[in-house]
């Protein structure tokens, strides 16, 4: 009987139990907080963004830069009226330009250069190609084309935010956000500080390779010392 007794003040004490809730307002309720949902990416994703963080950072001013000048440029062409001397004017300001940042774009990377066309037309909605033949003819252009395919690029390629281009979007918009610190400074390189990079640049490949060179003639000369300490090993 008595056994009877403990079991059921058993039963009745989890029946309460189940049926006690806390209330919102309780000190040591868990309150219910609604966020936006973070993102998770992948290592290969994080790498693929800071690559590209380190490109776009130092090409994005001469793209914001171009959108200026052609917005510029078309707004001072409509007061020309004439078509001869809208010609004339595209041709000048073309040629100013091209005088302003051609040793720029010659001393950036392969990689580099493909991205600023690419943000070129982000910001414009025009191909550099486009660009070449509104502003210098359609000769013009196909000569351009075919000179950017012997550096190997492509003054045709267009920006692609939500395909091949999405990790760069990414960078974009947060460099829009401030997230990522931006100075929009454009740096103009003459011919002389052009050779003078290019002479830089030639040095450090000199010094790389001497470095490489070195590397593998220690790691020859270790791995002989390893093969006759291991054979005169095995003889003893």
């Amino acid at each position: 009987m008595k056994q009877i007794l403990v079991l059921g003040l058993i039963l009745c004490f989890n029946s309460s139990m189940a049926q006690f809730v806390v209330p919102s307002n309780h000190p040591d309720s868990l309150m219910e907080v609604e966020s936006k949902p973070v993102p998770i990416y992948s290592k290969d994703y994080l790498k693929q963004y800071k690559r590209f963080k380190r490109i776009i950072v130092k090409v994005y001013p001469y793209a914001l830069y171009a959108s200026d000048v052609l917005y510029e440029l078309e707004a001072d062409s409509e007061e020309i009226t004439k078509e001869r001397k809208k010609k004339r004017f595209y041709k000048r300001a073309y040629q100013d330009l091209k005088e302003d940042f051609k040793y720029v774009f010659l001393d950036l990377y392969t990689s580099e250069g493909k991205m600023l066309m690419k943000l070129v037309h982000r910001e414009t909605g025009m191909t550099v190609y486009d660009i070449a033949e509104k502003y210098r003819g359609k000769k013009s252009a196909t000569l351009f084309s075919l000179m950017g395919k012997i550096w190997d690029q492509d003054v045709k390629i267009k920006y692609d935010p939500t395909g091949e281009d999405k990790i760069a979007e990414h960078v974009v918009q947060d460099i829009e956000a401030g997230i990522i610190p931006f100075k929009n400074n454009v740096v103009r390189v003459n011919k002389e500080q052009y050779k003078e990079n290019q002479k830089e640049h030639r040095k450090r490949v000199r010094r790389n390779k001497k470095r490489i060179k070195e590397n593998r003639k220690k790691c020859k000369k270790e791995k002989k010392l390893a093969e006759k300490y291991g054979e005169q090993d095995k003889g003893i």
